[in-house]
């Protein structure tokens, strides 16, 4: 079954009925469910497994666990650290991430998220990640995750050069 926002502007008794009817598919059936949303508290309350997209491309997978727990990625560490949370200080502003997205009918050449990735690196603007695979089946598409990144340069310093990924 896939559902794409199955929940946007449903208010929460309504959402929480409908997550409920696909547990119970699920659980009778034994189908499996795509979900497809913005909303990462219906991801934590449903899903085992997650892929975080940007510009239409996956950039982090895993369980649910591992990439809420865990998050490899700079765009899924800013869009967590952009969810309200309940046990924050109400006068503690959300945080954003900055920029804009990228022109799809124009790509950037390398990563999608680098004009806006607080730990880019030159090597982010011109070439695509590869997929780099950690423990538990946990997905990363980041320059930081390669080890040549971490010889050469601490997150941020944007000095990893071309020729050291040649």
């Amino acid at each position: 079954l896939i559902a794409d926002e199955p929940t946007t502007a449903l208010d929460v008794t309504i959402q929480a009925q409908i997550l409920d009817l696909f547990k119970l598919l699920q659980r009778k059936t034994g189908v499996s469910i795509i979900m497809i949303t913005h909303d990462l508290g219906v991801v934590a309350n449903i899903a085992d497994r997650v892929n975080v997209m940007y510009a239409g491309k996956v950039v982090e997978s895993g369980t649910v666990d591992e990439v809420f727990q865990h998050p490899q990625h700079p765009y899924t560490k800013g869009l967590l650290a952009s969810m309200p949370r309940l046990d924050s200080d109400r006068n503690t502003p959300l945080q954003s991430i900055p920029g804009t997205p990228p022109d799809l009918f124009a790509p950037p050449k390398g990563c999608a998220f680098a004009a806006r990735c607080p730990h880019a690196m030159e090597v982010c603007a011109d070439f695509q990640p590869e997929t780099s695979c950690l423990p538990g089946g946990h997905g990363v598409v980041c320059w930081l995750q390669d080890a040549r990144a971490k010889q050469l340069e601490p997150p941020g310093t944007n000095t990893f050069i071309r020729s050291a990924i040649g």
